[in-house]
């Protein structure tokens, strides 16, 4: 098998396309700012830290955010984004468009919020983690939901499975229904999580003791 210097640089130039267009240093400078805010995360919860710095600074604000709703981004990504779902900037489906601007406005500044609350250990850790997780849900219900009311019209569907096409494999099972299924599992597990640590805190005997007294 010969090495082909020629796909390399197809590929590397495929990947590097509109790599200049500003919108793509979003991710980098909340992520910088969030660095010199916060810190590096650390302590008892730090794939936590990491999970909603990840989901505000990289999906919410920046993948679903901006490259879903204007097109605007790597070229390979805004790609990425139509094959999967239609309703995103080709045709700007009006739920998905809501949904994802609320992701910029909300859920984006929320995880941000909440990831400092987790690095320094803040007492409303907790509450972010609640409604910061709801609106996820919220959110993902919202977008895989009324595709599924829809009939799967805007998606590459492979109902019943045949797993005949690289595309029915990597943008319906892979990327619609495993991807989408992470962001009902994790922030549900989170939840759960959160409300057996509050279970803890006030019902533990130092807390019950200040109640008697």
């Amino acid at each position: 098998m010969s090495f082909n210097s020629t796909n390399v640089l197809e590929t590397v130039k495929y990947f590097v396309e509109d790599i200049e267009d500003p919108v793509n240093v979003i991710p980098v400078v909340l992520l910088l700012l969030c660095f010199l805010w916060t810190g590096f995360p650390r302590g008892r919860h730090t794939t936590l830290a990491w999970w909603a710095l990840f989901n505000g600074c990289i999906i919410h604000c920046w993948m679903d955010g901006v490259i879903g709703t204007t097109g605007r981004g790597p070229k390979w990504m805004v790609v990425e984004y139509g094959k999967l779902d239609a309703r995103y900037w080709k045709t700007k489906d009006p739920t998905v468009m809501m949904v994802s601007y609320i992701e910029i406005a909300i859920m984006g500044p929320l995880c941000i919020l909440w990831y400092r609350a987790i690095v320094k250990d803040l007492w409303w850790r907790h509450f972010m983690s609640i409604i910061t997780s709801t609106f996820q849900l919220m959110g993902t219900f919202m977008y895989v939901g009324t595709e599924v009311y829809d009939g799967f019209k805007n998606v590459p569907l492979d109902w019943p499975p045949s797993f005949d096409s690289f595309e029915k494999v990597f943008y319906f099972w892979t990327i619609f229904v495993f991807a989408n299924s992470i962001w009902i599992f994790v922030p549900s597990l989170i939840m759960y999580q959160t409300l057996r640590e509050m279970n803890d805190v006030y019902n533990s005997p130092h807390s019950s003791s200040k109640k008697q007294n």
